[in-house]
């Protein structure tokens, strides 16, 4: 590091041991670890993250960090796509990440890798992105390229590079590149996945039908009933199913069919964005997404859902 540093500013460039440990709260010093050099005359701390750290969280902690070690605070790290990189320089954090990419603002220097691919603007995940997630969730992808994904989810290699694009374009640090293969790349365990991905992800019912009669063909179970199957829940009154939507045109249904919201149903019908279908039930955690507002308040959907969770954490549902 010293003779890169030197290279980048020259002048002469010394390591100190870190020893101000004790100007910091115990929340920073846990989540980064820090390095001190002498560049010329100047003190500067390089900030490397231990795990991953939000954009918004990163900010605060550097102005905390800057403010309370009295000297110029530059991240360092690899683990950051090029959407990430492009919202660290709107944010105005110095970071050094390589050759090719280096910001540091108040040295005047910046150093861009040229964008290859523009990313999409998006804010939650897309159907498929979020099934490809789950799998990974409940598979434990570690590092699988995009041609692997393909085969293994039964879609083209231009649907999966998407999918990579938008992890890319919400700052997941879930990519990488060897050559010109891209790759889901993911060095987190099940709950640190699921929490990184949580907020992001959508419910994944696009519609929901009451009938009158339960309709021949329905195989999968959702919501609630869903939910009774991987846990002690109780079933509900009715049952709710899941289809998608070309699913739902076969069953071939009546206006007539179709009840008001207040009228009771024999059954429930949920058209689903995307299914991950076992054992006759959804996915878990499209299982708890697919659960109406209105019912999430009830005590034991709650329990439910938290044991949902611990089950996935723990890799039951593989």
């Amino acid at each position: 590091m010293e003779e890169f540093l030197q290279k980048l500013f020259h002048v002469p460039v010394k390591e100190q041991i870190f020893d101000n440990e004790d100007k910091l709260p115990l929340i920073l010093t846990g989540l980064y670890e820090i390095r001190t050099f002498i560049i010329g005359q100047k003190l500067v701390y390089l900030i490397h993250p231990k795990e991953h750290v939000a954009l918004p969280n990163l900010k605060k902690h550097f102005s905390k960090l800057t403010m309370l070690l009295e000297g110029d605070c530059i991240l360092y790290d690899d683990g950051y796509t090029r959407y990430g990189i492009s919202k660290l320089t709107e944010l105005g954090i110095p970071f050094i990440f390589g050759d090719n990419n280096i910001y540091l603002p108040n040295l005047g220097i910046q150093i861009n890798e040229k964008t290859r691919t523009k990313l999409p603007d998006v804010e939650r995940f897309s159907p498929f992105t979020q099934k490809m997630i789950l799998m990974a969730l409940y598979q434990g992808w570690a590092d699988i390229s995009g041609k692997d994904i393909a085969e293994a989810l039964g879609v083209s290699r231009m649907t999966v590079n998407r999918t990579l694009l938008e992890l890319e374009a919400l700052a997941l640090p879930l990519t990488s590149m060897v050559g010109k293969t891209k790759y889901f790349k993911n060095d987190f365990s099940r709950e640190e996945l699921y929490s990184m991905c949580e907020k992001f992800f959508v419910n994944p019912v696009k519609k929901t039908i009451r009938m009158k009669q339960i309709p021949n063909g329905l195989k999968i179970k959702s919501g609630i009933s869903a939910l009774a199957k991987y846990t002690l829940l109780g079933e509900d009154a009715y049952p709710t199913f899941a289809v998608v939507h070309n699913q739902f045109h076969e069953l071939d249904l009546d206006q007539d069919d179709f009840l008001s919201r207040e009228e009771i149903p024999a059954c429930v019908i949920q058209i689903h964005r995307y299914l991950i279908p076992r054992d006759g039930v959804i996915d878990p955690i499209s299982a708890m997404l697919s659960i109406p507002k209105d019912e999430l308040d009830d005590a034991r959907v709650e329990q439910a859902i938290a044991e949902i969770k611990e089950g996935v954490f723990n890799g039951l549902w593989t």
